[in-house]
């Protein structure tokens, strides 16, 4: 029988230690060209819709090989799901929270770059944002950076930043306060993650050694960033602050098509984790990690997401056909 998982059933079935650590060991091959040969996404058209659906790849999943299937209704209609569908005959397997499995997805390769790029015991984090990537990143960072003991959140909403916090203290037993000064939060991080509706941070913000984690889907780039009065963007590549430490700039997947200057391109994750490449120059770089779309590992991450809730039974089942209510 199918299952349906809600947004706190993710997070049951994600934040569990053996699984966290299966699926770092899944981006990580990904990374290093040993996982699975998957193929790419399908977008399909849904003709007099306003919905949009994305078939995604073939990969193991609870019940043999299965795909994903991601629909994402308009704005007035209901919140966007993953189904988990037999690649056999079509059988529904599972639907998933989309929302709350994005953050998931995300969060888990930021871990595996955390504990690659951090600096030494960090025991800080500096988290921009209060939504579903946010928490979702706290719990994979609280798992990846064991020596963490204190959490600052910094959101656009303070009552959200607060409840956050809250929730977050309860869950990690972590030192989890809320500030409004992001500057100040931002100087005095081991590490800071962004993760969207927060303030922009900046390179000069930063204390040496600092790694940043950027999930932003708008982060600023060497062709889009400018400098302003308030100091240049920690999103310009190669950047190297007034007086301070230089900026090394690391992505989880290498840019695409060729750079105009070689010296100042992204370092790609793999070549760190494969050992052919050091994440600082020297001791004082600041790292600048940027998140992006991995090939194969949202279709990977939806079905071991659902096996791991039918093994510790999370979900509410589901029934389909005549005996439906």
């Amino acid at each position: 029988m199918p299952i349906m998982l809600t947004s706190e059933d993710v997070d049951d079935a994600f934040d569990d230690e053996a699984f966290m650590e299966e699926r770092f060991s899944d981006v990580q091959r990904l990374l290093l060209g040993r996982g699975p040969a998957l193929g790419p996404e399908t977008p399909v058209l849904l003709p007099a819709t306003h919905c949009r659906l994305t078939v995604g790849p073939h990969t193991s999943g609870p019940f043999g090989r299965c795909f994903a299937v991601r629909l994402d209704p308009g704005a007035d209609q209901s919140a966007p799901r993953v189904e988990l569908l037999l690649a056999d005959d079509g059988s529904l397997l599972g639907l998933v929270d989309a929302g709350a499995l994005d953050g998931w997805r995300s969060a888990i390769p930021s871990g595996l770059a955390a504990r690659y790029l951090a600096p030494p015991a960090p025991s800080l984090l500096g988290l921009f944002g209060s939504g579903e990537p946010a928490w979702s990143c706290l719990l994979v960072l609280h798992h990846a950076l064991p020596s963490l003991s204190e959490v600052h959140v910094v959101g656009r909403d303070p009552a959200q930043a607060r409840d956050l916090a809250t929730a977050a203290a309860l869950r990690t037993g972590l030192r989890v306060r809320t500030s409004e000064d992001a500057r100040a939060t931002a100087a005095g991080a081991d590490v800071v993650a962004t993760t969207g509706g927060h303030p922009r941070v900046r390179a000069e913000w930063l204390a040496a050694g600092a790694l940043l984690i950027d999930q932003t889907a708008t982060a600023a780039t060497a062709a889009t960033a400018a400098p302003t009065a308030a100091g240049p963007a920690v999103g310009q590549v190669g950047l190297v602050p007034p007086r301070g430490p230089a900026v090394r700039q690391v992505s989880l997947v290498p840019p695409r098509g060729p750079a105009e200057d070689t010296r100042h391109e992204p370092l790609p994750l793999a070549e760190i984790v494969a050992g052919r490449a050091l994440p600082r120059r020297s001791g004082s770089d600041i790292v600048h990690y940027q998140g992006a779309e991995l090939a194969g590992w949202s279709a990977i991450a939806a079905a071991a997401g659902l096996g791991h809730a039918w093994r510790r039974d999370v979900g509410t089942p589901v029934r389909l056909g005549r005996g439906s209510p």
